[in-house]
């Protein structure tokens, strides 16, 4: 039987480790968590949408004492974890 190749999905690099069997076994698996590859143009769009959500405006960076309250933590859960698995203390 042919092996079928498929041009989207990036190549990676055969592996010997032990038998044969095992060695295409691992070639699989990383082939399946390579993904198949994004075109340029995509990635980069995506990147200018990243960055245009996640950009402060100068306004926003220069909030008074009482807006930094209204900021999610993002330590709030390691906090309650912390509480839960040692107490109070």
């Amino acid at each position: 039987m042919e092996q079928i190749t498929v041009r989207s999905r990036a190549r990676v690099p055969a592996i010997t480790c032990g038998s044969s069997a095992s060695s295409s076994r691992l070639d699989r698996h990383l082939s399946v968590l390579g993904g198949p590859a994004v075109p340029q143009r995509e990635a980069h769009e995506a990147t200018l949408l990243m960055r245009e959500l996640t950009s402060r405006d100068a306004a926003h960076a220069r909030s008074s004492r009482g807006a930094r309250v209204s900021r999610v933590s993002l330590f709030a859960p390691l906090r309650r974890l912390r509480r839960s698995l040692f107490g109070g203390r």
